[in-house]
């Protein structure tokens, strides 16, 4: 009997915690609903730097991959050279075509998902 009285009160808290934790949780969505139909003129200049900076950072991408298509399309393979330079002027090159052309591919693939990304941020973005 007792154990039952126990189990009784367990589960009692365990509805009231979950009780507790969907008012909450209305309670958030309600606010952020309020926030998005009735935003600040603080909070939309706020959303516009956000989206001014997701479009710069857009652009950038664009003309990168733009640079490195344009590279490639003019790029015989015969004299092509990469040369890293680091902070302390150490020069590191390579004049093999087949690990450009690799370097070359996998940067493509990484500026390609970035701009992806990077467009879907902007779509998403609600002002």
């Amino acid at each position: 009997m007792k154990d039952l009285k126990i189990a009784a009160k367990k589960e009692a808290a365990k509805v009231e915690k979950a009780q507790e934790k969907k008012t909450a949780e209305v309670q958030k969505a309600s606010t952020t609903v309020d926030e998005i139909l009735n935003p600040s003129a603080d909070g939309r200049i706020k959303k516009l730097e956000t989206l001014n900076r997701l479009a710069e950072k857009k652009t950038k991408i664009d003309r990168k991959l733009d640079e490195l298509v344009n590279f490639n399309a003019s790029n015989d393979c015969t004299l092509s050279r990469m040369e890293f330079t680091g902070d302390s002027s150490y020069r590191f090159t390579i004049s093999n075509p087949v690990t450009i052309g690799k370097l070359l591919g996998q940067v493509e693939q990484e500026l390609r998902q970035l701009k992806e990304q990077t467009e879907k941020e902007i779509i998403d973005f609600q002002i």
